[in-house]
């Protein structure tokens, strides 16, 4: 610190010399702590004369010559009061974090400004990457643009019959749901693409009778179900859906007791939707297959999801991992031309890198963080987060403490309620929080990530509870909230 307090004083000596005298300055040798140094600016620096108005009475247009200090705490410029509140949170957060199990990390951002970070090495995030896959995607797709499934035909409907074949052209939405699904979940309401719709328009058109083949086109992504890094426990307890680009229900065929899981979903999407033509009295005759669909057919109805950005929106808030898996397959399509999950991993690692290149590349492996192989620093992900910023489309996705999303059941009797937004990342032995917490005078960026963690009791959660209170106590903002770190008390 001693460098940059010398470096301050010297600028403002240097913006001084237009003066007529300056008083000498000399460092206090024993201030080692910037915030006590800061404080000691309550008394003149220095020194200058300075022309002021006669006295009442007083003869001539001279000027009486006065010393009055020119330098108080005051008029220290914000780069020294700044100074004393990194020195002043780096020496609580040492100390704060320094029994943390690890291998851990913190990073603090306030106002642009990297205020405070421990251990530049990355750690595994677990659900935290998808802040990473969440920037990728934003890169690479319009905020307002929506996914669509398309219904082709190479025949006519003739008196209410369609006889021919009928392709359902997969277009990557992962939230096409039924109701009865979607009211399966705990949280209410989900973001879906309503399944039925598609069974209604189709029905709006006249058809009666369907009757040849209903083929699946799941070719937009590559048919490989889970991550291939994947542990086989994952696949058994349905961390995330088998994936396809015409998917439904997350793939998840059972989930009124147990779930299960579809083995071919794009076939097992148009059986449902024959299933619901039927219920909605159409006569169905048809073989099902799965093949890419040929050039040259007639679209007779679309399917269209939600506008990507609440697509991405809901990722975050509910962690959900089958979403985030295929939105790196389509970081994948649109930046290399492959929908698979190695084409969006190294896509999304350079899009995200480039995006902030002063900053350590983080390992992409999937798009959910559920690979313990994805590693990342606290540093960039208190940066990426800085640099979309609180109110940004990015940070309206992150869940809300004692409010939304994964975050609807914690924090309830804290401070943080309703004050802390953050990404929430939970593995076995890994805790990690993100994102931004709204003190009294401003916003407080951060990221916190404990490898290691008992795998037994709460001690994650705890810890994460703890800096959160920790960080409501920081200033944020102009000069006057800074001085209140080493401002005495009255």
């Amino acid at each position: 610190m001693r460098p940059l307090r010398t470096a301050v004083l010297a600028l403002l000596t240097a913006a001084a010399g237009l003066l007529p005298t300056v008083a000498a300055v000399r460092m206090n040798s024993s201030a080692d702590d910037a915030a006590a140094h800061a404080a000691s600016l309550r008394t003149p620096v220095l020194a200058s004369t300075l022309d002021e108005p006669a006295p009442d009475g007083a003869a001539g247009t001279g000027a009486a010559a006065s010393t009055l200090p020119l330098l108080r705490a005051e008029r220290a410029p914000d780069a020294l009061w700044r100074a004393a509140q990194q020195h002043h949170i780096g020496t609580e957060m040492t100390a704060f974090s320094s029994d943390w199990p690890g291998p851990h990390c913190l990073a603090i951002w306030i106002d642009g400004v990297e205020a405070f970070s421990s251990n530049p090495d990355p750690v595994i995030p677990a659900s935290v990457q998808k802040l990473v896959t969440a920037a990728a995607a934003l890169a690479v797709v319009d905020a307002d643009e929506r996914l669509v499934t398309r219904v082709l035909t190479d025949t006519e409907i003739v008196d209410g019959v369609l006889d021919g074949t009928v392709w359902v052209v997969g277009g990557g939405d992962p939230l096409i749901m039924t109701q009865s699904y979607a009211d399966s979940h705990r949280r209410q309401p989900q973001l879906r693409t309503p399944m039925e719709r598609l069974a209604d328009d189709l029905v709006a058109l006249g058809i009666e009778t369907l009757r040849g083949n209903l083929i699946a086109d799941e070719s937009r992504y590559d048919t490989t179900r889970f991550p291939e890094t994947w542990p086989q426990r994952y696949i058994t307890q349905l961390n995330s859906g088998p994936l396809s680009a015409l998917n439904l229900n997350d793939g998840i065929t059972g989930f009124t007791t147990t779930l299960s899981a579809a083995e071919h979903p794009a076939r097992w999407f148009v059986s449902t939707l024959a299933d619901l033509l039927r219920v909605r009295g159409v006569a169905v005759d048809v073989e099902i297959d799965v093949s890419a669909a040929p050039s040259g057919l007639s679209e007779i109805a679309r399917l269209t999801s939600p506008p990507l950005v609440e697509i991405i929106q809901q990722m975050l808030r509910e962690s959900d991992n089958t979403t985030a898996e295929m939105m790196l397959r389509e970081i994948g399509l649109r930046s290399a031309g492959a929908g698979s999950t190695p084409a969006g991993a190294a896509a999304a690692e350079r899009i995200v890198s480039d995006l902030l290149p002063d900053q350590s590349r983080p390992a992409v492996v999937d798009g959910s963080g559920l690979d313990r192989q994805n590693m990342v620093t606290c540093s960039f992900l208190a940066a990426l987060l800085d640099h979309y910023g609180p109110e940004s489309a990015f940070a309206a996705g992150l869940p809300v403490a004692a409010r939304t999303g994964t975050l609807s059941h914690r924090f309830a009797e804290h401070p943080a309620a309703g004050r802390l937004r953050a990404k929430t990342g939970l593995l076995t032995g890994v805790n990690a929080l993100a994102g931004f917490i709204e003190t009294d005078s401003g916003t407080v960026t951060f990221a916190q990530m404990l490898n290691g963690v008992p795998p037994e009791g709460r001690l994650g959660l705890e810890l994460q509870e703890s800096l959160a209170g920790q960080l409501l106590r920081y200033p944020v903002g102009d000069a006057l909230a800074l001085r209140g770190l080493t401002r005495a008390p009255a």
